[in-house]
């Protein structure tokens, strides 16, 4: 059993620092993931139909010195398993651990939603989301996402709807 600390000079030793923090950041981030979200903390509700598409795949709301900036990519296709299948891929990053962000993704085909998922985070920056509908069905696909993000100052902002460009697959 050792008893001494490791050596200053040892090449071992910031290695040995390093895995424990590492280990200690992933222990307490699936602690935090199963908290409920804060009462009070409304969701936004993703639209039932696509309307038009903006060309702008990122929005970018702040709100003092902080920002948040929602994303929506373009849907890809995915092989295996039952025939593979299409999926959409959303994503909120905010300058500043938060603490309380929501993101909703929707995979719309044809201009109507087919799957979608959401994730709610707390005291976190970053939150993604990605639905995947199976079997493949050729369609024409875009991205939808939407967000909600609680300020330290303990306001909150919604950041409207925004969508991918379209591709056919």
């Amino acid at each position: 059993m050792r008893t001494r600390g490791w050596k200053l000079n040892s090449r071992l030793g910031p290695f040995v620092a390093v895995v424990i923090a590492a280990a200690a950041l992933v222990t307490t981030g699936s602690s935090a993931q199963a908290e409920t979200k804060t009462p009070g903390f409304s969701t936004p509700t993703l639209s039932t139909h696509a309307g038009g598409v903006s060309i702008q795949t990122t929005t970018v709301v702040s709100h003092g010195i902080w920002s948040c900036t929602l994303g929506a990519n373009l849907p890809n296709r995915w092989y295996g398993g039952s025939g593979g299948g299409e999926q959409a891929f959303g994503y909120l990053n905010c300058s500043h651990v938060m603490p309380e962000i929501h993101i909703e993704v929707s995979l719309y085909r044809n201009g109507s939603p087919v799957a979608s998922t959401d994730n709610d985070k707390l005291s976190a920056s970053i939150a993604n989301a990605a639905p995947s509908k199976s079997p493949h069905t050729s369609g024409t696909y875009k991205s939808g996402a939407l967000a909600s993000v609680r300020w330290p100052d303990n306001t909150i902002s919604q950041i409207p709807q925004i969508f991918s460009g379209t591709i056919s697959l």
